[in-house]
C-alpha cells in the first residue's frame, strides 16, 4: 500500500481506512493529496469484498499502464535478466516472483495477456511493494516476443522438467550476457511452442521425492543462480 501511495505514476482516486491505519503510515500520510476517507473497522466491507484482507487499508486506482517491450530492450546490458511467465495464471504466485524478481535485480517481468495472471489487489499485496517499482509487460504473443527478444541478444532459457542440464551447470559455462528466463505453469509446464523457442532448457536439481518446487520458488532460485554464476 505504501509503495502504490507514494508511486507517481499510478493514478489514485481515494483511500479508504481506520484512523489506527492512516497513523502507521506515518510520514506518507502527512503528504497525501488523495481523497481520504476514515471510517471504523467494522463499516470496511461496505467497501471491499467480507473475505479480503486489508490490514485497515484499501485504495481504489486505476490498474498501472503496461510497459513496452521496445522501452525495456533500448537499454539493455549484458546483466540483464528479464523473466517470461507461461501459463501462470495464480496471482499469489505471480506476485512473489514479481517480489522475488526485484530483490534480485530483473529487468523486467514479462506476461501473457491470455495466460497470466493479471493486477488484482492479491497479485500486487502478494508482491509487497514490488509491483510499483518492477515492469510488468502484458504481451499477446509469448512466441513472437520471445523471437525479438533474441533478436536483441538475450540467450533465452526455459526451466523445465525435461531439461537434461541444471541451470547450475549450464551458466558455469556461459559468458556474462543477458539473459531471458522463461518459467512455465506448476501443472502443465511450458507450452509446446515456448519450448521450441528456448536455446536451453534446464531443470533444477532437487533432492526429494516430494512434489516439485512451486514456481515462485523457483523463480527465485534461478534468478539467484543467474546472478552468481553468470
Amino acid at each position: 500500500m505504501k509503495a502504490a501511495l507514494e508511486n507517481i505514476n499510478r493514478k489514485k482516486y481515494r483511500l479508504i481506512c481506520t484512523k489506527n491505519a492512516l497513523d502507521k503510515l506515518g510520514e506518507v500520510a502527512e503528504n497525501l493529496v488523495t481523497q481520504t476517507t476514515i471510517i471504523n473497522s467494522k463499516d470496511f466491507y461496505k467497501f471491499i469484498n467480507e473475505k479480503s484482507v486489508h490490514q485497515g487499508l484499501a485504495l481504489e486506482v486505476e490498474p498501472l499502464k503496461s510497459g513496452k517491450l521496445d522501452e525495456i530492450l533500448l537499454t539493455k546490458s549484458e546483466n540483464d535478466i528479464i523473466i517470461i511467465l507461461d501459463r501462470i495464471k495464480d496471482p499469489q504466485n505471480v506476485g512473489a516472483i514479481i517480489r522475488s524478481a526485484e530483490i534480485l535485480g530483473c529487468k523486467a517481468i514479462i506476461g501473457s495477456t491470455y495466460h497470466c495472471a493479471q493486477e488484482t489487489g492479491s497479485l500486487v499485496k502478494a508482491a509487497s511493494g514490488a509491483f510499483e517499482k518492477l515492469p510488468y509487460l502484458n504481451v499477446t504473443n509469448i512466441s513472437k516476443t520471445l523471437e525479438i527478444i533474441r533478436k536483441n541478444g538475450f540467450l533465452i532459457i526455459g526451466l523445465d522438467h525435461s531439461g537434461k542440464h541444471s541451470i547450475a551447470d549450464l551458466l558455469k559455462k556461459l559468458k556474462k550476457q543477458p539473459i531471458a528466463c522463461i518459467l512455465g505453469s506448476e501443472e502443465k509446464g511450458m507450452r509446446y511452442l515456448t519450448k521450441q523457442k528456448c536455446d536451453h532448457l534446464v531443470k533444477i536439481n532437487t533432492y526429494s521425492n516430494l512434489n516439485i518446487l512451486n514456481v515462485s520458488n523457483a523463480a527465485a532460485i534461478s534468478l539467484f543462480a543467474i546472478k552468481e554464476f553468470l
